[in-house]
């Protein structure tokens, strides 16, 4: 059985190769000049693999409803991996940006205002998805009070800082979207804990807003139940960052034997871990994020224009994708019928939906994500 898993795959990425060509003939998007184009190129990759990830517990919460990660490797990894090194970039790109403002003055308003024009318009897009099902679901009744109903859907406007709530008593409102938006918190904390970061470069921020940086980092990790362990890629980011920019290695890790090298420590991660969140497949997944933010494009797959064109709608991608996996298998097939579903036959509905996911992510990211991003840049100009 579990051999389908796999044979899936070369189907799977043929059809996401078709439908990246033709879908950037439909809706034409332009490359963005970038410092680490192989960092932007791998991000729509491990969207993708997330969208995978999901795909695999869907196949397994239809028979047993239950939500749990994948038995196998490879597809858990495809998500936890991912989200470790969706975090190693977050902070690898901040923490270059405060090594080279050292002993700069700056913004930190402004800074937390860029990251609301950046991650707020297509999370809101998504949430709206989000909320209209759960109108659908509840037949267009009120279940809770109009208090907790309140408090329920403006934690998740707050990209759910307490945690995925169920709204208006809908069981596991979380699986609407696949649960993607547990990261979230994550990433605001990062951004809230930067500026103590920005102390070790010299970096000025007043004592009212380091203040109120802080105590809203210590509340949204009260709120969250935050886990220690899942700063640990951020750590690593930063310490990449250290190292690309005071080059720790000084070798040439565009060349190809380091490629062949990267993808050694793929396979070997795969073949010997389980979970992406330990301490030792963690120091591997760092030692990939490194070789990749020196330059090393994997025998030019990561900097190609696709590839990076892929990457900028990563965001939309990774909010959109679990929507549109609960709508097919909810509202399309049925959970009934879906249940009953060969392996084969599942991972075809799964090939099938790459090409609208892709469609539905471009469209977001050029007229949604991308107008906020051209505001933003305008006014710090």
């Amino acid at each position: 059985m579990f051999s389908t898993f796999y044979y899936c795959l070369l189907p799977i990425f043929v059809v996401l190769f078709i439908s990246l060509v033709l879908i950037n003939k439909i809706v034409k998007i332009e490359n963005v000049t970038i410092k680490y184009p192989e960092i932007d190129g791998i991000r729509g990759y491990l969207a993708f693999f997330v969208f995978l990830h999901h795909s695999y517990i869907w196949y397994f919460f239809l028979r047993t409803n239950k939500w749990e990660e994948p038995k196998s490797n490879l597809y858990n990894l495809f998500g936890q991996a991912s989200v470790a090194l969706f975090f190693m970039i977050t902070a690898f790109l901040f923490t270059n940006k405060l090594i080279q403002s050292k002993e700069k003055i700056l913004d930190w308003n402004k800074y937390l205002i860029s990251r609301v024009y950046r991650l707020l318009p297509a999370y809101v897009f998504s949430i709206i998805f989000v909320f209209s099902i759960v109108l659908i679901l509840s037949n267009f009744n009120i279940y809770n009070s109009i208090t907790t109903i309140f408090y329920e859907v403006l934690n998740w406007i707050f990209f759910t800082f307490a945690g995925p709530l169920e709204i208006n008593s809908i069981k596991n409102t979380y699986l609407i979207d696949a649960g993607v938006t547990w990261s979230l918190p994550y990433e605001w904390m990062f951004y809230l804990v930067l500026p103590l970061i920005g102390l070790f470069f010299k970096i000025k921020i007043g004592l009212k807003n380091f203040f109120i940086f802080i105590v809203l980092f210590m509340l949204i990790a009260f709120l969250n139940h935050a886990s220690l362990k899942l700063f640990i890629p951020f750590f690593g980011g930063i310490m990449t960052a250290f190292c690309v920019e005071n080059k720790f290695l000084n070798f040439n890790f565009k060349k190809y034997h380091f490629s062949l090298l990267l993808i050694g420590l793929v396979i070997l991660i795969i073949t010997f871990f389980h979970s992406g969140r330990e301490l030792l497949p963690l120091l591997f997944i760092m030692s990939i994020f490194f070789i990749i933010a020196s330059g090393n494009s994997v025998f030019g797959l990561l900097s190609n224009s696709l590839s990076r064109k892929f990457g900028q709608i990563t965001y939309s991608l990774y909010l959109l994708h679990g929507i549109v996996l609960f709508i097919v298998f909810k509202f399309l097939i049925g959970f009934e019928k879906a249940s009953k579903l060969t392996i084969t036959q599942h991972w075809a509905i799964i090939t099938c939906c790459i090409f609208p996911i892709i469609l539905i992510s471009q469209l977001s990211y050029k007229y949604i994500e991308l107008p906020f991003l051209n505001k933003q840049k305008q006014k710090n100009k």
